[in-house]
């Protein structure tokens, strides 16, 4: 079977991606994967029957890559819409889907636009944040987190956030209050008990703080127990490799494959969060079935491995939204495809007024969700 690939590249303000596109033939798959000087950002898998006939395989190599080419422009043509717009959440929706695809340059610039047009809106700060982190700009993320907790000083990831960028930039007694803080207010918070345990290997390392250091052997192991039962996810290769790595005295090496495991856990939520875009796209109704199922799928796997963070389940009931009205407004297609057939056909006449003014109030609802 003969292997397909294409390539397109598509430009933002101020950098160029490349979206390639080739056909496993050895896993049966397509692959569309986006890169940026020469680092790649993101991978979409899709399954596609063995033995499929030459011609029909090169077409789907070409939808699919079409669809990457589509996504990524689309997302552009928004962002350069951002860049002089005035609605904050709006801006914060988009930096969301450049951050979860890794394009981090654009993503920080429109957050700090978000910021900047509501200054007092904790949760643009918070993402702002997590992409200073990614480019590890750890004291400015110190300072935006610090931000947070002082804006909602109730809110457990604001606290863990705040104490990973601690972390980050070396502090670790000033992490590890952080991290007590989290489970103080939520006590299944398996990252942050991950995040003890991590304080504690590198206090070890660099001997920080006496207290931290002296309890350390029996606080990184009893950290670690508690936050695979909440995390399971946690326990891959990385993660295995620095258990033993721990139990042989090598401290650094731990921590580093420790590290590892964290960011794999991160990377695999970034995958299930990718397509958060679903939420300005509705401006412009560019959603496809497809991609809603996939998110919906996506985010019951992840409530299945986190039950306890609630922003999955409200993430779970704005996808249902978004099903329903996308459900909804197919349903007015079929009305008026009938009364093209038949203009005389009153039942049909019936329903889609009826169905349109349901779809105005669906409408309202789904957007002040959205921008709530």
């Amino acid at each position: 079977m003969e292997t397909y690939r294409l390539n397109s590249r598509v430009a933002s303000t101020d950098r160029e991606y490349l979206i390639q596109t080739v056909n496993d033939t050895t896993n049966h798959q397509i692959r569309s994967s986006i890169f940026a000087e020469g680092q790649l950002l993101e991978t979409i898998e899709e399954n596609v029957y063995p033995h499929l006939p030459e011609q029909e395989l090169l077409e789907l190599v070409k939808n699919a890559h079409k669809e990457r080419k589509e996504e990524v422009e689309h997302i552009f043509e928004r962002y350069k819409e951002a860049l002089t717009s005035n609605e904050p959440e709006q801006i914060d929706y988009l930096a969301l889907a450049l951050m979860y695809k890794k394009m981090y340059n654009e993503a920080e610039v429109l957050f700090r636009r978000a910021v900047s047009l509501k200054p007092g809106g904790h949760e643009q700060q918070s993402h702002l944040g997590q992409v200073l982190m990614m480019q590890r700009k750890y004291a400015e993320a110190v300072e935006v987190f610090d931000q947070c907790v002082q804006a909602q000083p109730k809110f457990a990831d604001y606290r863990n956030h705040l104490g990973e960028a601690f972390l980050a930039a070396g502090s670790c007694k000033r992490a590890m209050i952080e991290f007590d803080e989290a489970i103080a207010i939520n006590i299944y918070y398996g990252d942050a008990y991950y995040n003890k345990a991590l304080t504690y290997i590198l206090n070890s390392i660099r001997r920080e703080d006496f207290k931290l250091f002296s309890e350390a052997a029996e606080k990184i192991a009893e950290n670690l127990d508690r936050a695979i039962v909440v995390c399971p996810e946690y326990q891959d290769k990385s993660f295995e490799d620095g258990k033993k790595l721990l139990a042989d005295g090598d401290l650094e090496g731990a921590y580093t494959k420790l590290v590892l495991a964290r960011e794999h856990k991160k990377e695999q939520r970034f995958r299930e969060f990718s397509s958060v875009y679903l939420k300005f796209m509705l401006v412009t109704d560019k959603i496809d079935e497809k991609t809603l199922r996939r998110r919906i799928e996506n985010l019951k796997d992840a409530i299945a491995k986190n039950p306890h963070f609630p922003d999955l389940h409200y993430d779970l009931a704005v996808a249902y939204t978004l099903m329903g009205r996308f459900i909804h407004s197919k349903a007015i297609r079929e009305y008026q495809e009938a009364l093209k057939i038949n203009p005389d056909f009153d039942r049909a006449k019936k329903s889609l007024r009826l169905a349109e003014n349901e779809f105005r109030g669906f409408d309202v609802l789904v957007k002040a969700i959205l921008k709530g």
